[in-house]
């Protein structure tokens, strides 16, 4: 297990903002991937530190809009069926947020990474890497 400069093992950052993640902690897990960009300094754990963010980020923004779409529920009759469908969509979201959260606590305690779907590629290019298309050449000589 790799350990900071703090003594404590990475992965444990890495747990950490993933809850926070869960919990929808936008600013405290802004502030623990402020700390971990500037003391750690540790690559793996700035990428996923910055998709725990990312996906608190998204959380918070959907709630957002559904808080804001849910001035449509004052309409007397169409009221219901509005808050109804965002309270439904709202959980569905809630549910993929904890659904990955699971995976990456899974992969962040095995110190891997956590490839959180969307996240991981936004994690790339903030930190500037750039995916490579390798293309090979078909065979080469005289089909049968």
């Amino acid at each position: 297990m790799k350990k900071g400069k703090y003594g404590i093992c990475l992965w444990f950052y890495a747990m950490v903002a993933f809850v926070l993640a869960f919990l929808g902690q936008t600013l405290l897990c802004g502030l623990l991937l402020g700390f971990v960009i500037l003391a750690e300094r540790d690559e793996w754990l700035t990428k996923q530190v910055i998709q725990a963010f990312f996906l608190t980020i998204f959380s918070s923004c959907v709630s957002a809009v559904f808080g804001i779409l849910s001035v449509f529920s004052a309409i007397p009759f169409l009221g219901g069926i509005v808050a109804g469908i965002l309270s439904f969509v709202n959980g569905i979201v809630s549910l993929l947020v904890l659904i990955f959260v699971i995976i990456a606590l899974t992969h962040v305690c095995r110190e891997q990474d956590a490839n959180v779907p969307f996240f991981a590629g936004l994690s790339n290019r903030a930190l500037g890497y750039i995916a490579r298309t390798v293309y090979t050449d078909g065979p080469s000589g005289p089909q049968a």
